[in-house]
């Protein structure tokens, strides 16, 4: 009886680990509909998740639960494409909180992939100094550093201008820093940073 109770208690985590991994890979089926395969994105509307910090997207994800960034509907970009449009607090609504850890793990560990993007030399070259000055500090080495804030070098232009389009209004909740920073730079500075994370294509 002893030898049978040890080869079930042996067995279990290799039961539990392929359950966790079959319940991941059904999650991340759906995230990729819009995502794109291996969480990178073809379209310059929607973020490439893909090698993250697993911290900033839970925070994220978890951020979408509690409505603290906005939720923009969306038209499913793979899969059947018929279905309704949906929004990110829709899709983590009912994701617990070993769902969304579980995910963010998933797509940190997957090698992020800097989209393809047309930028202006001129105004990559103001941005990076921007950069320098106001982002450096949370979005380090240029913003290919996943750490405290996430990677946005190479991240698609369209999704970020969107993105900060809500900070100042108070709908996408960011640090004081973050907003302060935002909220004093001009259009055309802006405009110079976006720039700068466009032409890191490496």
């Amino acid at each position: 009886m002893r030898v049978f109770q040890i080869c079930i208690l042996a067995l279990t985590p290799v039961l539990c680990g392929t359950a966790l991994a079959e319940n991941v890979s059904a999650l991340a089926a759906g995230c990729e509909a819009c995502h794109g395969s291996q969480g990178v994105s073809a379209h310059p509307d929607v973020p490439t998740i893909a090698g993250q910090s697993a911290g900033y997207l839970q925070k994220t994800l978890s951020a979408y639960q509690r409505w603290d960034r906005p939720c923009i509907k969306s038209r499913y970009r793979g899969g059947d494409t018929s279905r309704p449009r949906t929004d990110m607090c829709q899709i983590t609504e009912d994701m617990s909180s070993a769902d969304i850890e579980a995910l963010a793990n998933h797509y940190s560990a997957l090698p992020f992939k800097a989209a393809q993007q047309d930028f202006d030399p001129a105004l990559a070259a103001a941005g990076s100094a921007l950069h320098e000055t106001h982002c450096e500090g949370c979005h380090a080495q240029g913003g290919k550093v996943a750490g405290r804030g996430p990677r946005i070098a190479g991240q698609w232009i369209p999704y970020l201008r969107v993105s900060l389009k809500y900070v100042p209004t108070g709908e996408h909740l960011v640090p004081p820093r973050m907003e302060k920073g935002i909220t004093g730079l001009s259009a055309e500075e802006l405009d110079s940073l976006m720039n700068f994370y466009a032409s890191q294509q490496d």
